[in-house]
């Protein structure tokens, strides 16, 4: 019957144990979760300025290409006052790619 309670007793301090634990580690990844909460997607802003690198380049060899600079450029500062969000921002740098694109002059071969 002594072996019955130690069991019980040591079985309870691992319980105990295991539940200080989690609690540890639940309020460990709240901490990172807040303090990541902020920082934008990596990936996302690397896409973004693929994105505007492509507008650029299609600009550069389009002829007439005025109303999409003049859309890129209050886009980007839409985005850069914070009056759009991230995802709008790539939606809208998607659509101004397809339309730079479309707007290319074809290649001149020789």
């Amino acid at each position: 019957m002594d072996n019955f309670y130690s069991l019980l007793i040591i079985g309870s301090l691992i319980v105990l144990l295991i539940l200080q634990f989690d609690i540890q580690q639940r309020r460990k990844v709240k901490k990172v979760l807040k303090q990541t909460n902020d920082v934008q997607p990596l990936l996302m802003i690397q896409s973004m300025n693929q994105k505007i690198d492509k507008i650029n380049r299609a600009l550069a060899t389009s002829i007439n290409s005025s109303k999409i600079e003049t859309q890129l450029r209050k886009s980007t500062e839409d985005y850069n006052a914070g009056r759009i969000d991230m995802q709008l921002y790539n939606k809208h740098l998607n659509e101004l790619v397809k339309r730079a694109e479309a707007r290319r002059e074809p290649a001149v071969a020789y």
